[in-house]
């Protein structure tokens, strides 16, 4: 007798949705950055950079990303020590 249970899925809905909203995403920062080629200097301190403009603006995003989880993250510890 084969009492095979049945086959479950690899991958619910939910993170199938997710996956092609990030590619969507992905797709649509990198037509972003294409479209904005034009180069401008950045000076930071004692830095001097020549990027594009939508190469920089990413950079920005990415540091303001990081920012956020750090920050987030220390809050989360702190509420969890107590």
């Amino acid at each position: 007798m084969n009492t095979s249970t049945p086959a479950r899925r690899s991958g619910s809905v939910l993170s199938k949705i997710t996956l092609v909203i990030g590619l969507v995403l992905i797709v649509a920062l990198v037509v972003f950055v294409l479209q904005n080629t034009d180069h401008t200097r950045i000076e930071f301190i004692s830095f001097d950079f020549d990027l594009g403009v939508g190469v920089a603006l990413l950079g920005a995003a990415v540091v303001g990303a990081v920012i956020a989880l750090i920050v987030s993250a220390t809050i989360r510890v702190r509420r969890a020590v107590k």
